[in-house]
């Protein structure tokens, strides 16, 4: 387990930066209920999402643009 760890962590290293900047990327956990879940799931079904980072984005950006025009 450890020897494919190894190899994992040398193919991430070797990727390049194309940008000027480095791309920083966050984890963040969420809790939410089963009904809570049930409901993301059918949203996705329907705007045909595949991952939930997608739609915890769209989450943040309607409320930024709820913010806006308070």
């Amino acid at each position: 387990m450890t020897t494919a760890r190894k190899k994992i962590k040398k193919k991430l290293s070797k990727r390049k930066v194309t940008t000027d900047e480095a791309r920083v990327i966050s984890v963040v956990t969420v809790r939410i209920s089963d009904e809570e879940k049930e409901r993301i799931d059918e949203i996705m079904r329907d705007l045909d999402v595949k991952h939930y980072s997608d739609i915890m984005r769209m989450a943040f950006q309607m409320t930024k643009l709820q913010h806006l025009s308070s």
